[in-house]
């Protein structure tokens, strides 16, 4: 199960595009817990919120020590923090569509509870083939 909940001034996102977040999530949710590794096969379920720059900047520097904005902040319990503004910068500097980068920021949060890591280049590159597979297989219609 993914709820959503989007948090942020900046950008409107249509009902059609949070329904094809929540049921892509979901399936990538439900490939990664059966998989049995990490802790996210421990989970009943997710919860992303969409939020903008000011808010994921104060969250980061709460949880994180770290005060500047980012692009996904993921909580073991299950929790996953969005930077919308930051996707939208993301889509211009990798010329895709801020829904890609949305989508791939909460594949990239699941990741993390699966175990997957990016803090070493080899992790790195693991981690982000496996985001972009997933993303393909789930997500073929933003890309």
């Amino acid at each position: 199960m993914v709820e959503i909940y989007p948090r942020c001034s900046t950008q409107n996102f249509s009902g059609a595009f949070l329904e094809l977040l929540e049921s892509g999530w979901a399936e990538v949710f439900g490939i990664l817990r059966g998989a049995g590794v990490g802790v996210i096969s421990d989970l009943g379920g997710i919860e992303v919120t969409l939020l903008d720059d000011d808010e994921m900047a104060r969250l980061h520097g709460e949880f994180l020590a770290d005060a500047r904005t980012t692009d996904v902040i993921t909580f073991e319990h299950g929790e996953l923090l969005i930077g919308v503004e930051t996707a939208a910068r993301q889509s211009l500097e990798y010329k895709t569509s801020v829904d890609r980068e949305i989508a791939l920021y909460g594949i990239h949060g699941m990741l993390h509870l699966a175990g997957f890591d990016d803090h070493d280049p080899v992790e790195e590159r693991v981690m982000a083939d496996r985001q972009e597979e997933l993303f393909t297989e789930v997500f073929a219609d933003l890309a």
